[in-house]
């Protein structure tokens, strides 16, 4: 295992924040990862399902401390397996993956939950297009403003570049977008059970954060 430091610019403040340390995620990563997410995904699934008296983890009913606790635990499997005999370095880029990870599923969906209640005590908005406007607005906010707040954590002295949000991290925004409509309580996310997609997309985010470098 290598791990490069590639200078972009003159030993400057901005050659200084495009210092990187990577190195090519291999087969080990990627078990080591799955693993883990899978583990931190499917325990707190079963402690929930004891608890709600319930034999079919696959059949939790979700709320929002539910969904938070089902992402963090899969985001801690996976990044946990993850360093497992890994450099210094590596440990610490798969720790703040974790914490983008985390804000990233975790943080839009507190705002999307608090949108959702301003729309719901609203005569104008406590409707299906109000509450879809609710959930739009409030992914929008809560994944910007979670990229920045783990950015913030991460690099308190802003000395390397930000981590921008991707087209992947995007597609991992769906549980916040589950999550949300059966928060809402729409009829047809009842009917199709579309919360039993949340855990594999939780452990989906675990996998990622696990296995970046």
């Amino acid at each position: 295992m290598t791990i490069g430091i590639n200078y972009t610019y003159p030993e400057t403040f901005l050659g200084r924040r495009n210092r990187t340390y990577t190195r090519d995620v291999n087969t080990d990563d990627k078990i080591k990862a799955a693993i883990g997410s899978a583990a931190g995904t499917l325990y707190p699934m079963a402690y929930m399902a004891k608890k709600q008296g319930i034999k079919n983890i696959f059949k939790l009913k979700y709320g929002l401390p539910e969904m938070v606790l089902i992402s963090a635990a899969s985001i801690v499997g996976g990044v946990a397996a993850g360093m497992i005999n890994e450099s210094e370095q590596a440990q610490k880029n798969k720790l703040k993956e974790g914490v983008f990870m985390f804000m990233n599923a975790s943080v839009p969906a507190w705002v999307v939950a608090g949108a959702l209640k301003l729309s719901e005590s609203s005569k104008n908005f406590n409707n299906i297009p109000g509450k879809i406007l609710s959930m739009a607005g409030g992914l929008l906010v809560g994944m910007y403003g979670a990229a920045a707040l783990s950015n913030l954590i991460c690099d308190p002295k802003d000395r390397h570049p930000d981590r921008k949000l991707t087209l992947k991290d995007c597609v991992a925004n769906i549980d916040d977008a589950i999550g949300v409509l059966v928060l809402a309580k729409f009829p047809f996310a009842s009917k199709l059970h579309i919360e039993r997609l949340l855990p594999a997309i939780y452990a989906y985010c675990g996998y990622r954060a696990g296995k970046s470098n």
